[in-house]
């Protein structure tokens, strides 16, 4: 079996190593007051891996070719990053 690296695999990894770096971080004690997303953030970063690992499946069960894949999932990974910064620098 041939690995094809595409950009839904690099998002993939990125938000399971996020994951799992966090996880396995220590602990520091904080001000009091001081809210700790560091759960919230462990499970984003695992959701991130499940739905681009699955989304790379898909994509790659219906588009044959390399170079096609790495276009449709390349304009998929831009905009993405690019609603969720609209939805950051307007509802903020």
């Amino acid at each position: 079996m041939k690995i094809k690296l595409t950009p839904l695999n690099i998002v993939s990894a990125i938000g399971l190593v996020t994951a799992v770096v966090l996880l396995t971080g220590k602990n520091e004690a904080h001000k009091p007051g001081y809210v700790d997303m560091t759960g919230w953030a462990i499970t984003f970063g695992f959701l991130i891996f499940v739905i681009a690992f699955i989304s790379d499946l898909i994509f790659r069960k219906f588009i044959p070719e390399l170079k096609k894949i790495w276009v449709v999932e390349g304009v998929l990974v831009i905009f993405t990053i690019l609603l969720i910064y609209i939805l950051k620098v307007s509802l903020l």
